[in-house]
């Protein structure tokens, strides 16, 4: 039996879906049977640049999220790369570190570029591990027009993942339009292959699909379903020519209940900590268990006063007060916990904006020469401004050039000889 709440100081996710040039808006609320059911439905407009801040905008505006909702953003695939790799077991003695060092075998970037995440279990003797990354760029300009909104965003993920999590049935997941296709195969109970292209032209959706399709078929799953969202009809004629055996199933609305557990969904990106996310649930428990002593309480009054059981009403009264007064000191409390929240996450950034400072500090100090002294020094942006005397400038220019940290330095004037020593202004780029 499951059982709806719909209260609204309760926390709410809500289930954000960039589809072509529509922001789909989903308000959900999961029950204590653990189905999560969609309450309210709505599309924005997206700007044809892609930029979300007028369709968050309106978003906010009509549903007004709480500062303690979850808010889940799903994207196009083309921003995420999925990674799956295998670690011995006694790596889950320090499993992060592991997963990190096997990262930097699978991606040719510098991981501090990346938002990522990574889902774990045991199978066959070893620990089955799935990466997904994000490009911090291209994620924090999503970011800031929810920022721009007054709104904190939870998670990223993949928009067409989740709809094979909804639709909960193996087969071949399409979303095609004149500009981009994404393509995913989902046997039951994960993502087994995924492909996509941006593309323009005549004949674009049936080259990605003549080129993608054999590749997903060497995966072992027979593809006797296709479900298409937000799929052209060309692209569907097309597909149904090359696989004529497909059976072909539009999904021209999401399904209005379904089964995800979204601390569990194995491809989102959190961009909040695990401890927040961890504290969230925690209270909502918490809140959801004064609601359900307070539900019994109410329904057990009719009884009372139909047995005539005025000492039971007395007591029955006397803890409803209690309640209320836990209830009042729960939000108290949550609220002064929001604001630590705050605070701590304000300290992160501000740590993490000093860390680099730190760093050109150190690396200053070491590679500069003994014979060099500084009078000034300015950093900017990324730009380090020096000021100061030596035996000999160009040593200290030399000596910058040299360093990995630095790039493009130069004298900003003129070098001035007075007496045995040089003056100079020098300066310097941060390599990124």
């Amino acid at each position: 039996m499951n059982f709806n709440i719909n209260l609204p100081w309760l926390p709410e996710t809500k289930l954000l879906l960039l589809r072509g040039q529509q922001l789909i808006y989903l308000r959900l609320r999961r029950s204590l049977g653990g189905v999560v059911r969609i309450l309210e439905e709505r599309e924005y407009p997206v700007g044809p640049d892609g930029d979300l801040r007028r369709a968050v905008a309106a978003m906010q505006r009509d549903s007004r999220p709480r500062i303690d909702d979850l808010l889940l953003l799903g994207l196009p695939l083309e921003i995420f790369t999925v990674v799956h790799f295998s670690l011995p077991l006694a790596a889950a003695e320090n499993l992060a570190e592991a997963v990190s060092y096997e990262l930097m075998r699978h991606v040719p970037a510098d991981l501090e570029n990346f938002y990522w995440r990574y889902r774990c279990h045991e199978e066959e003797g070893r620990l089955a591990v799935c990466v997904t990354l994000a490009e911090r760029p291209r994620i924090d300009r999503y970011q800031a027009a929810f920022t721009a909104a007054g709104l904190n965003l939870s998670a990223v993920f993949p928009a067409l993942f989740p709809l094979a999590w909804m639709v909960a049935e193996p087969g071949l997941y399409l979303s095609c339009g004149n500009e981009m296709c994404e393509m995913l195969l989902y046997d039951g109970r994960d993502v087994i292959f995924q492909a996509w292209d941006n593309h323009s032209g005549e004949k674009a959706n049936e080259n990605f699909l003549a080129r993608s399709l054999p590749l997903a078929e060497n995966r072992g799953l027979t593809l006797e379903k296709a479900f298409c969202w937000s799929t052209t009809t060309e692209a569907q004629t097309v597909l149904a020519r090359l696989r004529p055996g497909i059976e072909l199933v539009e999904i021209a609305s999401l399904p209005q209940t379904f089964r995800i557990d979204w601390a569990e969904f194995p491809y989102g990106i959190d961009l909040i900590s695990p401890e927040i996310l961890k504290r969230r649930r925690l209270w909502f428990k918490l809140e959801l268990a004064a609601l359900i002593f307070l539900l019994f309480s109410l329904l057990s009054l009719p009884l009372s006063v139909l047995a005539g059981k005025s000492h039971y009403l007395t007591r029955l009264e006397t803890r409803l007060e209690q309640t209320r007064q836990e209830a009042m000191k729960l939000k108290d409390i949550r609220q002064h916990n929001q604001e630590l929240i705050e605070q701590f996450e304000a300290l992160g950034r501000l740590a993490r904006e000093h860390a680099r400072t730190i760093d050109v500090l150190k690396e200053l100090t070491e590679v500069i020469p003994q014979d060099a002294w500084l009078r000034s020094l300015t950093i900017k942006n990324r730009k380090i401004y020096l000021q100061g005397t030596s035996k000999s400038a160009t040593t200290v220019v030399k000596a910058l050039e040299d360093s990995p940290l630095f790039k493009e330095v130069h004298f900003d004037s003129p070098v001035v000889k007075r007496g045995g020593n040089e003056t100079f202004k020098i300066v310097v780029d941060l390599e990124q």
